[in-house]
């Protein structure tokens, strides 16, 4: 993945991420169909990135606060991050998972947080939805509409359960998160197992 790509998947990964629950005072998730769900937190998060754009980019750790505080109750990081890890998930101890987990999501904040500053004038359009009502895995076809380019594709994977919709991958220009980081974790996994991530996690997100 080329920096610039990476930089617009890291923004709309946690940009539309970031303010989801401000939505939830209104209507809760589970009682929206998965496109309405979406296009309301788009159009929240953009506002709200907006105002308080400056305010994250000089002071990284409030980034930490909002995620830990606002993103995480309302996306489910945990499969996720299995779907990440793949097949070496089941063989890893619960201990493990927890840790894994911790350092994918500190790899996740430190990477893409420096992407907030490219928010400038974009808009969300959402598609209608092509599922059943009774359909609770779905995914939400939109596009963001900028005026100094040309419009970039971007879908949610959400899935409904007993607290409504969680999203649970994104893609942007086609490129689905999970499968990005699944190919950049295999080979690791492959070679040095689950122990051998945990420590390249742990030396990437916190190097000497």
């Amino acid at each position: 993945m080329t920096p610039n790509r990476k930089h617009v998947t890291g923004f709309f990964l946690f940009s539309i991420l970031i303010v989801m629950s401000c939505l939830f005072s209104a209507a809760r998730s589970d009682e929206l169909p998965a496109n309405q769900f979406v296009e309301q937190f788009s159009v929240t998060v953009l506002e709200a990135i907006k105002a308080r754009k400056q305010e994250l980019i000089d002071n990284p750790e409030q980034l930490n606060v909002l995620i830990d505080e606002m993103v995480m109750p309302n996306v489910d990081f945990r499969k996720m991050t299995q779907l990440v890890v793949g097949r070496s998930w089941r063989d890893a101890t619960p201990e493990q998972r927890e840790e894994i987990i911790r350092q994918f999501r500190v790899l996740l904040v430190k990477t893409y947080s420096g992407a907030l500053s490219q928010l400038q004038d974009q808009t969300i359009e959402v598609d209608r939805l092509r599922a059943r009502p009774e359909d609770t895995n779905v995914i939400v076809t939109s596009r963001v509409i900028q005026k100094s380019g040309p419009p970039i594709d971007l879908a949610y994977r959400v899935q409904k359960g007993e607290d409504g919709w969680k999203i649970y991958d994104l893609s942007v220009l086609g490129l689905w998160i999970v499968d990005s980081y699944k190919n950049q974790f295999q080979p690791l996994l492959n070679a040095s197992g689950v122990e051998g991530l945990i420590s390249a996690l742990k030396t990437k997100n916190n190097p000497t």
